[in-house]
């Protein structure tokens, strides 16, 4: 007969065992949950460095109607046209990534709800 405490073939007791799974689960969704604020905070630099050039890019713009020939103005322009496709692409990873971080998070709440909890 197998004590209660002890798992099959003399192992660790069971009871360690989902203790020990318990707290895998609870740092992996910990590491979730970290990653999920470096995600907002990133998003946070992407809306300010997105406003600034915006900001630069209007700024070119009124240049550029003011005189059409403004080669400054034409310059200025076009980098802040580069600048901000590059940060469009990277918003594009960063929305990515946190829709992965938010699935992630709801698999580990589902998986602890357990299968009988149903959601509204």
């Amino acid at each position: 007969m197998i004590d209660s405490e002890q798992g099959r073939n003399g192992g660790p007791p069971r009871d360690a065992e989902a203790s020990r799974r318990s707290q895998a689960s609870a740092e992996a969704r910990q590491r979730l949950i970290l990653a999920m604020i470096d995600n907002n905070a990133r998003q946070l630099r992407f809306d300010s460095a997105r406003a600034g050039a915006d900001i630069e890019q209007a700024g070119a713009l009124r240049d550029l109607a003011r005189d059409p020939n403004d080669r400054d103005a034409a310059v200025r322009l076009e980098e802040v046209k580069r600048r901000i496709a590059i940060l469009e692409e990277d918003h594009g990873r960063l929305v990515t990534e946190r829709e992965w971080l938010n699935r992630s998070l709801m698999e580990f709440t589902e998986e602890a709800e357990g299968p009988c909890h149903e959601r509204d």
